[in-house]
This record gives C-alpha cells, structure tokens and sequence, in this order.
C-alpha cells in the first residue's frame, strides 16, 4: 500500500510538469475566459432575433413596438411620407365650444319682441309717388321719375350761407337784390360787389339746398328754371352755372319799389330772404313792414343789406326795422370802399 501510494504521487508531479495548462499565464485565461463569455452572449441574442415571431395579424419591428395592421395602413403610411412642413404650417384650430353647452346657455334677460302695434324709432318707410296701387297696375310705372323727380336730391341737413357777413342755415334762400339806376355809381362799385357777393354765396350751396334770385327796380325778374320763374331750382353744378348768367345779365336802370319784391320773395315760403337795396327813398312805410309780417308770420328770417355813401343812420331805418321784426340782421356798406383804386 506505502508503495502504490509513492508511485502515484511520483506519476502526478511528472504529469504536473509536463501539463501545457501550467505554462500559460493568468492574464491569458481571464481573457479566454471573458471572450467565451462575450460569445455566449452574442449566440443568445440571435436566437432571440430569429426565433420569436407575433400573431398572425402582426409583426414585431426592430424598435420593439407591436403594431396591428388594419386597412387602412397604407393610407397611414402614405401621410407619414408627406413633408414635415406641411403640418407644421397649418394654424393650431381654436377650441369650439360643444353645441350642447352653447344650447343650454340662456341669456341673463329674456329678449322681448316689439308689439305690432307699437312705433318704431326713425323716419320709417320712404313712400314712392309712383307705386301702382292696385294689382293691375303697371309694375314698371314706378320706375319712370318726372323731370323735377329726377333732377331732385333727396332732402338733407341745412347748411350755412354767408352774403355780406350775414350768416344764416337753411334749405330754402331766396336773394332779393336792387338793380336800380343808383346802382351804378359811383363807377359800378355798387352791382360789381354785389353780383361778386352773390356768386360767391351761391358756391357755398350744397346740392341739396334750393336758392331764387330776384332783381327789382319798378318791376321785378326772378331766375327762370326749364322756362318756370316760380319754381326754386336745387344748387346743382349747373343751375349755379345758369345762375350766374342770370346775374351777369342783369344791368342797373329805372326807379325803386321795394314791397312787391318782397313779397314775391315770400311767395317762395323760404327759410331765408337776404335783401340787398341802396335806395334811401322811398322808405318802406309802417303799413308795408306790417304786411310783411303779416305775410312772413314768423317764418323766413329777412337780412337786410343797406349800400350807402358816409356813415348809416339807424334811427328810423325801415330797413333795420324789417330785419328786427322778421328775425334777421341788418348791415350797412360803405360803397366807396368797393370802388377799385388804379
């Protein structure tokens, strides 16, 4: 036994120094033992890859998602390849509110609808003249206008009018100017500075204001419209224009009367009467300024406008008496200031 035992311990220190484990060095099997490692693992991860597979209905991608396949993929898929700009360029919609929270919101006051019979503020429906009134009427008659229809613009707010610093508004003026022999001297101040005062005044008409232009010595002319001299044309470009042919036309001679001009200016039912005269003589009587007024009743405001040479004398002026009783101004011109110096 002692032997058998000597024999074997000699055999393994023989096979100890011949073993080629015992030659290779520490750092050479830690490395042989990471890379078997490394290996082990690398296999483990192909296995994973090849060997598991989804259901039927779908396919496990490389980012590790699940997705179902439905119809409509290729429509999905087709959106997704669009450029990323389009949606980004597309305004972010507002939040609208659900119609049910809208339906149930009820004002703070119940609203309340006019009675039938109650009237409205305003100036209401505008009647035409022209309308058929019964069903057999004519539908196109409406549509064919008068001439004084046509050349009417329709009613406005009155505006102002200046004639010799006399200021006064209105929709209705009526001009009543003395073109009598006095007129005229010295050297035609006179009518010059009163047809330039005119023309002037009647440029500061609006379109839809109305104007009359009376000249009287013994005997009066209005300004005719279409062949009518009692009519009170609207301040259109062109009847400013025939108007001043009329003033132009208009040359100083004869005498003075200066009640039927008067009242054929308030014949005219103006709101305002400027009224221009240089006669001194004859006075307007009380009995004439009583039957203006009578006339007048308060309706048109008169201004009187008085040419004169050296200083104005009030004191028992008709003209200032006529201006006070009918709500109008009086005014007096020196006329040689108008005389033009060469």
């Amino acid at each position: 036994m002692p032997a058998a035992l000597t024999e074997l311990e000699q055999r393994t220190s023989r096979w100890q120094k011949n073993s080629p484990l015992l030659v290779v060095p520490s750092w050479a099997a830690s490395l042989a033992i990471h890379s078997l490692i490394l290996l082990i693992l690398i296999s483990s991860l192909n296995r994973c890859d090849s060997g598991q597979t989804g259901g039927d209905e779908g396919e496990l991608r490389s980012v590790g998602i699940y997705v179902k396949q439905s119809p409509d993929a290729d429509q999905l898929e087709d959106a997704d390849q669009e450029p990323q700009e389009t949606l980004e360029n597309q305004p972010t919609p507002l939040a609208q509110p659900q119609v049910t929270e809208v339906m149930d919101q009820k004002p703070p006051v119940d609203p309340q609808l006019p009675e039938l019979n109650t009237k409205l503020l305003g100036a209401g429906p505008v009647q035409s003249p022209n309308l058929p009134n019964s069903p057999n009427s004519d539908p196109t008659s409406d549509l064919v206008m008068s001439p004084a229809a046509a050349l009417a613009p329709p009613v406005m707010g009155s505006g102002k009018v200046n004639f010799f610093d006399a200021v006064d508004s209105g929709k209705r003026f009526v001009f009543v100017m003395d073109c009598s022999g006095s007129m005229a001297a010295p050297q035609g101040a006179p009518i010059r500075k009163a047809r330039s005062e005119l023309i002037a005044s009647l440029s500061g008409l609006n379109h839809h204001q109305q104007f009359q232009i009376i000249f009287y010595n013994t005997t009066t002319r209005a300004m005719k419209h279409r062949g009518n001299d009692s009519e009170m044309p609207y301040a259109s470009d062109i009847n400013r224009t025939l108007a001043r042919q009329f003033i132009q036309s208009v040359e100083p001679d004869g005498g003075t009367d200066h009640l039927p001009a008067l009242k054929r200016a308030l014949s005219f039912h103006p709101d305002v009467i400027f009224f221009l005269t240089d006669a001194k003589h004859p006075q307007l009587s009380s009995a004439d300024l009583n039957e203006i007024r009578r006339l007048n009743a308060g309706k048109a405001k008169i201004h009187c406008i008085e040419f004169g040479e050296g200083f104005p004398v009030k004191e028992g002026n008709s003209l200032d008496k006529l201006a006070r009783q009918n709500r109008g101004s009086y005014r007096y011109y020196n006329v040689r200031k108008f005389i033009i110096k060469r």
